[in-house]
């Protein structure tokens, strides 16, 4: 295919975006490439190496984020639109603006309806990473040869500003929320790590309002720890990168973050539910300096917990968390 422009689109979470985000390297050096993601996280884009061009808009807008897409895809002219993760109206308005190639995964009526080369990917059996999956839709849409070796992870690069927020002495950073698509440790064993953490070094919690169920119990337990700077809810997206870069590690489940870290070349722990779903294989954070850890068991089940009828009840309690504690001390 001699496509001499491409839109790629994706407008759900951040840590989905990261691990699309690298995929225009298989087209980039042949094919003027356009990004659409979702408002709110310009500053992820805006700190990718190489840089991006991109357009922000809100998957829930009505009629005018509508009117304004189309008009954007107008302008832009692409030759091939690949989409990710999209609203129905984004399918509607590539076919409106007549796009020749318009491919992404067919799994929602829309994309039946509106894609013309799209691809049955069934990610949720969990045979390849979300990043390989997101590499591998690219490769259809532009009818490439797969091939494995270019698949990188997303490069970052941490602005270069300063902020009196981030601590000048060394320190950790645990990110315990998440936004609830899989298990997550207990407030018992998030205090412990922190508690075992801050006998070294600061520990750095951060957070959104939206992860305050999981900090509000933590932060119960902890208070009286000067070792321990509360940092949810005050860092701009910037300054979460900085601090990120900066730290001797960076702990979280499986979220936004974690991808962050690793994409910024930080030292970066997870912690994952063994789900078939939620496993470190499909959702895991890709870079070098990267560590998972997950229960010790044999997950029976694909997709939700059997709760007190699964012979491993409740296995994320029992994960110790002296193992993720012992790694993190190691990287001082």
């Amino acid at each position: 295919m001699s496509a001499k422009r491409a839109l790629f689109i994706r407008l759900d979470r951040m840590g989905d975006l990261v691990l699309t985000l690298p995929c225009d390297q298989l087209v980039g050096d042949t094919h003027d490439v356009f990004w659409v993601t979702p408002r709110g996280l310009e500053f992820v884009v805006d700190n990718c190496q190489p840089s991006k061009k991109y357009q922000s808009i809100s998957p829930k807008g009505g009629w005018q984020e509508f009117k304004a897409f189309f008009q954007y895809v107008r302008t832009c002219k692409p030759d091939v639109s690949v989409t990710f993760h999209v609203p129905w109206w984004i399918h509607l308005a590539l076919w409106l603006a007549r796009v020749p190639v318009r491919a992404g995964v067919l799994s929602q009526w829309h994309s039946y309806l509106f894609l013309n080369r799209g691809l049955r990917q069934k990610r949720s059996r969990c045979e390849h990473h979300e990043m390989d999956y997101n590499y591998l839709l690219v490769e259809h849409a532009f009818s490439l040869t797969a091939r494995p070796e270019l698949r990188a992870p997303l490069k970052m690069v941490a602005p270069e500003q300063s902020s009196n927020r981030i601590p000048d002495a060394p320190y950790f950073v645990v990110h315990p929320g998440m936004g609830g698509s899989a298990l997550n440790w207990s407030t018992e064993q998030y205090v412990q790590l922190i508690d075992q953490l801050s006998r070294k070094a600061l520990v750095v919690i951060t957070g959104t309002q939206n992860d305050e169920k999981y900090l509000a119990p933590i932060r119960s337990q902890l208070t009286g720890n000067t070792k321990v700077v509360w940092l949810d809810k005050l860092l701009k997206g910037p300054e979460l990168l900085l601090l990120l870069s900066h730290s001797i590690a960076n702990i979280a489940p499986s979220t936004g973050v974690l991808h962050l870290s690793a994409s910024l070349g930080a030292n970066s722990l997870g912690i994952f539910s063994p789900i078939q779903v939620h496993q470190a294989k499909r959702w895991g954070p890709r870079g070098q300096k990267t560590q998972t850890f997950s229960p010790d068991v044999q997950c029976p089940v694909q997709f939700e917990c059997l709760g007190t009828e699964c012979p491993h009840h409740f296995c994320m309690t029992q994960m110790p968390a002296h193992p993720l504690t012992q790694t993190a001390l190691s990287l001082m």
